[in-house]
C-alpha cells in the first residue's frame, strides 16, 4: 500500500488558508455593498427642452394670434411648437398621468376652461418640460436660446418673470407671469403648484358641497389665487424654500434690473415678460423685453364663460 508523504500539518494550513480567503472575500463584498456610491438617480436635461406649448381655445387662430405665436416660432426654428386643443389635452393628461387617478378625474371633471388651461400648462411642464405661452403673447426678436444668461444657462431649472414689481404707487401683491413659463421637466416646484391646486380645489368642493363639473368660478373666487399667477408665485417660492431649508425674502428677489438665480429658479427682472406692467425711472443698463403679453384674453368675459363652461 502506498502512502501519501504530505505532512498532516501543512494539509491542516491548507485549510485554514481556504477558511481564511473565503472570510476575506465576504469582508471585501460586505464593505464594498456599504460603501459602494448609492445608484445613480436621474438627472434633469442639461437644458430646457426645446418645445413651444399653446393651448387652443374654441375658436382656435385667428389672425392676430396666428401672427402673435408665429413671432415665436418663426424666430425660433430649432423649437418644435405644439398646439394643444381640449381633445388632445384631456387625451394627453388621462395617458401621461394615469398613475395619479386623481390628477386625471381633477383635469377631465373640471368645465371651468381657464382653469383647466391653466393645470394644463403646469401638467404639461412638469412631464415634458419647454416653454409655455399664453397665444396672446408675442416674441421680441431676440432668440429663446439667449434668454437666459450664459453664466446660469447649466444651472437655472425653471425660468419666472416678474409680472409686478418697479413702478407701482400704491400697495399691490407681487406675482410671476404665467403666460411665459421656462423649465425642465420632474421639477418639484411645479409638483408643489399641482399639489397646491387639487388642495384648494378639493377644499372649494368640499365647502360648497358640489362636484368638479358643478364648481364655478363665484365659487373657485379669484383665478389667479386658485390656478393662475399668484398661486403659481406662491407655490413655487414655497417649493424654493423647501428646497434650499431656508427663507428667500421677498425683498431680496424683487426690484431686479437683471436676472437673479436663487437655487435652481431664475428670477426675470419686470421688463423681460411684462415690460408693459413696470415702469422704470432709470432705464439706463436695461435689457430689451423678450415677450409682450396683449392681455387678448376672453375668459374673463362673462358671456364667453357661459358659452364655453361646458365645451
Amino acid at each position: 500500500m502506498l502512502f501519501s508523504h504530505r505532512p498532516l500539518g501543512l494539509k491542516f494550513l491548507n485549510s485554514t488558508a481556504l477558511i481564511t480567503l473565503c472570510a476575506l472575500a465576504f469582508l471585501y463584498h460586505f464593505w464594498g455593498l456599504h460603501n459602494r456610491p448609492p445608484p445613480a438617480q436621474p438627472l434633469l436635461p442639461t437644458k430646457i427642452p426645446e418645445i413651444l406649448w399653446y393651448k387652443l381655445g374654441p375658436s382656435a387662430l385667428n389672425n392676430q394670434t396666428r401672427e402673435w405665436t408665429d413671432s415665436c416660432i418663426k424666430n425660433n426654428p430649432n423649437y418644435r411648437s405644439e398646439f394643444m386643443t381640449d381633445a388632445s389635452a384631456d387625451a394627453y393628461v388621462a395617458k401621461a398621468f394615469a398613475s395619479r387617478p386623481d390628477i386625471v378625474e381633477t383635469h377631465l371633471g373640471l368645465t371651468i376652461p381657464i382653469l383647466k388651461a391653466d393645470i394644463l400648462r403646469y401638467l404639461l411642464l412638469l412631464d415634458q418640460g419647454g416653454v409655455w405661452s399664453d397665444l396672446d403673447v408675442s416674441c421680441e426678436g431676440i432668440p429663446i436660446d439667449e434668454w437666459i444668461p450664459a453664466q446660469y444657462k447649466s444651472k437655472a431649472s425653471l425660468v419666472v418673470g416678474w409680472e409686478f414689481d418697479v413702478g407701482w404707487e400704491f400697495a399691490f401683491v407681487r406675482q410671476f407671469a404665467s403666460w411665459t413659463i421656462m423649465a425642465k421637466p420632474g421639477l418639484p416646484h411645479m409638483s408643489m403648484v399641482i399639489e397646491d391646486i387639487l388642495e384648494g380645489l378639493h377644499n372649494k368642493t368640499a365647502e360648497h358641497n358640489v362636484s368638479l363639473a358643478d364648481l364655478t368660478l363665484a365659487m373657485t373666487g379669484d383665478v389667479v389665487d386658485m390656478t393662475g399667477p399668484r398661486r403659481f408665485t406662491f407655490s413655487v417660492l414655497k417649493s424654493l424654500e423647501l428646497t434650499l431649508n431656508t427663507t428667500v425674502p421677498i425683498e431680496s428677489i424683487s426690484k431686479l434690473r437683471e436676472p437673479k438665480l436663487v437655487g435652481d429658479v431664475l428670477i426675470m427682472p419686470g421688463y423681460a415678460f411684462a415690460a408693459s406692467s413696470n415702469t422704470y425711472k432709470d432705464k439706463e443698463g436695461l435689457s430689451p423685453p423678450l415677450v409682450t403679453h396683449h392681455y387678448a384674453g376672453t375668459w374673463k368675459n362673462e358671456d364667453a364663460e357661459a358659452k364655453n363652461a361646458n365645451r
